[in-house]
């Protein structure tokens, strides 16, 4: 099968890969506790915020990286890679790995598509051996500081859908070669398109979904031991 054939794979991050939890929720959490080396920039976040919020509350809410107005890039990488240490990779026992695993063997190239920023993908790109890491792309100031603001489209909801389908065209994918795995109701658009969609923890409207449409789902029970995923 050569690489115009082959297809992707799509990951979600956040309660997909990440059991439970967002990356940016144990970054927020270790800049109001003062347990990352920075502070929460709380002026721009809420006006930040402010403007979005004509778009919807979930906009608002999950398009507002203010809190991160004013810090270098670099430094934002350094909390990465020290978040991933400390309370990213402690939480992702076996599950991502084997579903990775089982993609790269059917030659599909590894895509995590995520709403993040894509300053904090670096370390979850690398453990999971992606090819493509997809987040939010950051503003910059003239200084070369953050702005709080995206650079580009915020990948969520229907979004997702185009960044994937973009991505497709330029590589020669066929969806009903690909597969996606994700957690919320919002990834439906992208579940629908390609030709093996995967429900993982799915909250109550997704769940109903895949099972209306017969997707397969993944269920993980969140203890303490290394999880081992089931497929149903």
């Amino acid at each position: 099968m050569d690489g115009a054939q082959a297809g992707a794979s799509f990951f979600d991050v956040d309660k997909t890969l990440l059991p439970g939890v967002s990356v940016e929720m144990l970054l927020v959490r270790g800049l109001l506790r003062r347990t990352i080396p920075g502070r929460f920039r709380w002026l721009p976040f809420l006006l930040e915020g402010s403007r979005l919020l004509p778009r919807g509350l979930t906009v608002a809410r999950k398009a507002n990286k203010g809190y991160l107005a004013g810090f270098d890039p670099a430094q934002v990488r350094e909390w990465a890679e020290a978040l991933f240490d400390s309370e990213i990779e402690p939480r992702l026992g076996i599950r991502g790995k084997e579903w990775v695993t089982r993609e790269r063997a059917r030659e599909r190239k590894i895509v995590l598509l995520t709403g993040m920023p894509t300053l904090l993908l670096g370390p979850i790109a690398r453990h999971f051996g992606a090819d493509f890491a997809i987040g939010t792309e950051m503003e910059l100031d003239a200084r070369g500081r953050l702005t709080g603001r995206r650079a580009g489209p915020h990948p969520y909801g229907r979004t997702k859908l185009d960044i994937a389908s973009r991505l497709a065209l330029e590589h020669g994918w066929d969806p009903r070669g690909c597969s996606a795995y994700a957690d919320h109701w919002s990834d439906a658009h992208l579940l629908r398109w390609v030709g093996e969609p995967f429900a993982v923890d799915p909250d109550d409207r997704l769940r109903r979904e895949a099972e209306r449409r017969g997707w397969k789902i993944l269920r993980h029970e969140l203890t303490g031991q290394a999880p081992r995923p089931t497929l149903s």
